[in-house]
């Protein structure tokens, strides 16, 4: 046991290996920054935080939607203490047939294997898992960058201490300052209160924080609030959300963006880039990435496919395995449709099956942006883009 432990120690690389792909990580957050006019002194105390830096970074190869690129996330549970209206995992109930724990361990080593080095936890509310904490430990055996995706109401101050024990990221859901609207769309009264002091938890562990805030209609005038508090305590990093009407957020189609507030969304996460002391992801929203070079009058196919090489667009099926708490594989949270599961089918095969899906490109086909956004697979049919006809 301990000789197989060695090798799989051997199995995720280190942040610095290869040399070349650190370089490619550097350029492209310089570039990012450039493009974006973050804030020099702004930029440069979010790149002083070297641990999280290379937490964040381990083993990326773009920035894109959903973040970096590759990356795996498993939904182990859909067991939640909460009841959130926009919920795409309908999370509640324990999910049927969840994979075990030793299923758990068998899958963390056979991504390991892909050269993947960052592993996200999610639910449902991973922190109902009994076993939680042996996996991360696990997972962190072996070398991954980890983090769990909680709607933070579970993190007492000797849950924060684990996390600082393991050196966990923490993503965490808030849809709001106001207390009733937050816990309007988390489905629970004092689901506020409760998540304000498990970040409060986390701050005071100084942990790797991350917040996650869905874009809705009902919380549109709350995102700004949002973003300040976090940059108040220290937020290292943020996930904008926009609202996918999927799982049980069907029954809320219309709290869905429209084409004009999608796109003062986007003019608001740029806005707030520039004076952050923290870097903003959309979510679902590709079409950042084509907004921000158009911003810059950047037009040019040549110049956009180079910049295409740091910035990725759509993660669907070109870097990011999505593991239901069954083990079935797909290519986005957003997009059910199975591809494998790990149960019964090679993860590597798995992998390239995940590269050879064909989506449709609907109103993308043909758009010079293409190789920085490519559009929202999960909102293709669905949507109105906001870069058409500008």
């Amino acid at each position: 046991m301990e000789n197989r432990r060695k090798d799989i120690n051997k199995r995720v690389k280190s942040f610095y290996n290869p040399p070349h792909l650190l370089l490619k990580q550097a350029v492209a957050i310089v570039l990012y920054a450039m493009l974006s006019g973050w804030n020099k002194k702004a930029f440069l105390l979010w790149t002083s935080q070297l641990k999280n830096l290379i937490h964040a970074g381990a083993g990326a190869k773009q920035i894109s939607c959903f973040g970096l690129s590759p990356h795996v996330v498993w939904e182990m549970t859909g067991r939640c203490n909460l009841d959130c209206i926009h919920c795409h995992a309908f999370g509640g109930e324990a999910s049927y047939d969840e994979l075990t724990e030793e299923e758990g361990r068998a899958l963390i080593d056979q991504v390991a294997a892909l050269d993947i080095r960052s592993f996200v936890f999610t639910g449902g509310e991973p922190l109902l898992r009994e076993d939680i904490f042996d996996l991360i430990a696990y997972a962190k055996s072996i070398g991954f960058s980890v983090f769990i995706a909680t709607n933070g109401t579970l993190i007492t101050k000797e849950v924060a201490k684990l996390l600082r024990k393991y050196n966990v990221g923490v993503v965490i859901g808030l849809d709001g300052m106001n207390p009733e609207i937050h816990d309007s769309i988390r489905g629970v009264k004092g689901a506020f209160d409760a998540v304000i002091e498990g970040i409060e938890n986390c701050t005071a562990e100084n942990l790797y924080l991350h917040l996650n805030i869905v874009a809705t209609r009902r919380n549109f005038n709350e995102i700004e609030r949002i973003i300040d508090y976090g940059d108040r305590i220290g937020v290292y990093s943020y996930f904008i959300y926009n609202f996918v009407p999927f799982g049980r957020g069907e029954e809320i189609r219309d709290y869905a963006l429209s084409r004009n507030e999608f796109k003062a969304l986007l003019d608001l996460i740029l806005a707030k880039q520039r004076e952050l002391r923290a870097i903003l992801i959309p979510v679902a929203a590709p079409e950042y990435w084509a907004y921000v070079l158009q911003s810059r009058g950047i037009h040019t196919k040549r110049i956009i496919n180079f910049f295409g090489r740091f910035f990725g667009g759509c993660l669907a099926g070109k870097g990011m395995m999505y593991i239901k708490p069954n083990g079935d594989v797909w290519a986005c949270p957003f997009l059910p449709a199975n591809v494998g599961n790990v149960r019964k089918d090679r993860i590597d095969m798995i992998w390239r099956a995940l590269e050879k899906i064909k989506f449709s490109k609907g109103e993308c086909n043909g758009c010079g942006y293409a190789k920085v956004c490519g559009g929202c697979k999960a909102r293709i049919g669905d949507w109105d883009c906001p870069l058409r006809d500008c």
